[in-house]
């Protein structure tokens, strides 16, 4: 027998917590096609993996790489790959590159990129998918319907309740892209044209994807002092709708907030006691990546950006913001800019950009959003490194990077990006699972069946004969991440080899530049 790829006498660990077994990997195509002790079969290529450990590809789940538009800018998606993940969900946090309803759709990204520096010729979800077929990206890609997306390609930039007629037309909308494939609905409750959705409003549209096996993910409405209640929300949600929840990189943000954290995993576990098909991911860092004009107060942000700008410039309005600011119990000198027009202060914590202006600090963050026109990127130390382990040891947990897909080239553009897109997956395996006495197996089972089951994701996350062959070589002694804060541009150690359906992405420890992801459609 001749395979196209034999991965010999490597510790394989096929995903779904059982022990490792010393075993060959016969690959066909991009399946797999044998696993056990082939003996001394041939291969067009042969891989000796002994010493190390032989893995299903890791699929993360929360990921923006659709929505920061590095997708079409890096399609290698080098910075992915090179953790070993295989498979990405986007459309996450209530914004998504499909449907657009109309131009205003568009609009749900734009805090995040300039959705003209792309060809958008696409409409549907189908229409969508297709597009990306052809641009042959180098990790699988899947994406679940925004509920921002939807909402503002049908009322624009209003930011108020939507009526029956209108209730009707997102329902449309999202049974047409759930049929065309996405996974599910995201929700993005923080933020402004989502934050103004009533739970009724909501549980009635997602109602749509009742008994169709999708999923509804959620960014909380609140990460700080109201997660307790944000969470009780989430929860509702799946009771009454009766689909399945997941929880998008939960957190608590704000140290007076971090003791609500446990009792959110109590609530959880009960009502996963209780029968509500209900998870969670989390992303392995201290630290979270957001966007600067969150730290304004919720009235202030009302209406959008053209309101937030035309409240800064008014004297009075600006007032009230800075004393709200003011009222709040923020680090400035622990807020580090990573992402902006300006890119002076680039690698500058508020504090600092506070300073060299002769500013407050409160003026400083109001200034800083308004001359950028509010697209801040910032990694803030908000977030219980105590909490963050808690959570991934619980048996409910998913690890998810929360991060986007990179090429190392993005580093001349002058900005920073959270060390997470390059490190999530390797920091969780190497540094982290270690450390909470998580097993080998049952790390990887966080970041590979785990996932795909929840999302519904066929044939994938699991090393058993006729899945497609995504798989990942490390070796364990050595497998840990290398990015850092200051610089977040480096791959890890240990990775020896990346198969993404069947071709080699990672090869002898470096990117071969092979695209053969594929467009995932659920069913």
């Amino acid at each position: 027998m001749a395979y196209d790829i034999l991965i010999k006498s490597g510790t394989m660990i096929d995903g779904t917590g059982k022990p490792p077994l010393l075993a060959d990997v016969g690959i066909d195509g991009d399946r797999i096609s044998a696993v056990g002790d082939l003996g001394h079969a041939a291969a067009a290529v042969t891989i000796n993996a002994y010493g190390k450990i032989v893995s299903p590809g890791f699929i993360d789940i929360t990921n923006h790489s659709d929505t920061h538009l590095t997708l079409f800018k890096y399609p290698k998606q080098e910075s992915l790959v090179m953790q070993g993940v295989t498979t990405i969900i986007g459309g996450n946090c209530g914004a998504s590159l499909a449907p657009l309803a109309s131009r205003s759709a568009l609009d749900a990204i734009k805090k995040w990129a300039d959705p003209s520096e792309i060809n958008i010729n696409w409409a549907t979800v189908e229409e969508y998918l297709q597009t990306l077929e052809g641009l042959r990206p180098g990790v699988n890609f899947g994406t679940l319907v925004g509920y921002g997306t939807l909402r503002r390609g049908v009322i624009g930039d209003a930011t108020r309740i939507l009526n029956l007629e209108e209730r009707e037309q997102v329902k449309f909308l999202l049974r047409q892209g759930a049929q065309e494939g996405a996974f599910g609905l995201s929700l993005g409750l923080a933020y402004g044209h989502e934050r103004i959705s009533s739970t009724e409003e909501i549980i009635e549209i997602a109602k749509v994807l009742r008994g169709t096996g999708k999923i509804i993910k959620i960014h909380l409405r609140s990460e700080g002092m109201e997660t307790l209640a944000s969470v009780n929300e989430a929860i509702r949600i799946g009771r009454e709708t009766g689909v399945a929840i997941e929880i998008s990189h939960l957190k608590v943000i704000g140290k007076k907030a971090w003791p609500s954290l446990s009792k959110a995993l109590k609530l959880i576990t009960r009502a996963k006691a209780s029968g509500l098909d209900i998870s969670f991911d989390v992303s392995p860092y201290r630290t979270t990546g957001s966007l600067l004009y969150l730290l304004i107060p919720w009235w202030a942000r009302q209406g959008g950006f053209n309101e937030l700008f035309r409240r800064i410039d008014d004297s009075i309005e600006r007032k009230k913001i800075i004393q709200a600011l003011q009222a709040h119990t923020l680090h400035y000198d622990k807020i580090l800019i990573t992402s902006a027009r300006t890119k002076g202060i680039v690698g500058h914590t508020l504090a600092e950009v506070a300073e060299e202006g002769g500013f407050s600090p409160e003026e400083a963050l109001v200034e800083t959003v308004r001359a950028n026109e509010g697209r801040v990127a910032i990694i803030g130390r908000t977030v219980s490194m105590k909490n963050t382990l808690l959570e991934m040891s619980d048996e409910g947990a998913i690890i998810s990077s929360d991060g986007l897909g990179l090429s190392q080239d993005a580093q001349q553009l002058g900005d920073l990006v959270h060390p997470r897109s390059f490190g999530s997956f390797p920091r969780f395996l190497g540094k982290l699972a270690p450390k909470l006495n998580i097993s080998m197996p049952e790390a990887i089972r966080k970041i590979t069946s785990f996932p795909a089951e929840r999302l519904g994701i066929e044939a994938r996350g699991i090393i058993t004969k006729k899945n497609f062959a995504d798989l990942v070589i490390f070796d364990p002694q050595l497998f840990q991440d290398r990015a850092t804060y200051k610089n977040p541009f480096r791959y890890p150690a240990g990775i020896e080899w990346v198969i993404v359906n069947g071709k080699v992405a990672v090869g002898q420890g470096g990117i071969t530049g092979e695209r053969a992801g594929r467009i995932l459609r659920k069913s």
